[in-house]
């Protein structure tokens, strides 16, 4: 199990330096061609997202890498209202609830009053 998480923490370190080739040839080297039903191939997965894991260009343009923000903002935006004591959604009305949240929580509550005004 320590040997996994080694190599695991070798691979994050490679992503968070944007060394994404070093990835790909690591876990090429452990490639196995047939997995059980419902496990992931890690080689195909990194392969099909050899962009998205590139968290070197991602931090450098000022992106956050990371679910901790958006875990908050889903907290905050979300949670407070639509999880209340005895509340029951629609979809669609949770989605225009979850809208409406989130104008407020952006301190764009003024566009709501202004189209409401129209």
């Amino acid at each position: 199990m320590i040997v996994v998480r080694k190599w695991v923490n070798v691979l994050l370190t490679a992503a968070k330096e944007g060394r994404i080739d070093d990835i790909l040839k690591e876990v090429e080297d452990k490639k196995v061609e047939k997995l059980p039903d419902g496990m992931v191939n890690l080689y195909t997965y990194v392969t099909n997202n050899k962009d998205r894991i590139n968290y070197k260009k991602y931090e450098d343009n000022g992106y956050y890498i990371g679910s901790g923000a958006i875990e908050s903002g889903n907290k905050t935006v979300i949670q407070q209202r639509m999880k209340q004591s005895g509340m029951r959604w629609s979809v669609n009305g949770g989605q225009y609830i979850a809208a409406l949240r989130t104008k407020h929580e952006s301190y764009m509550w003024n566009k709501v009053k202004e189209v409401i005004n129209m």
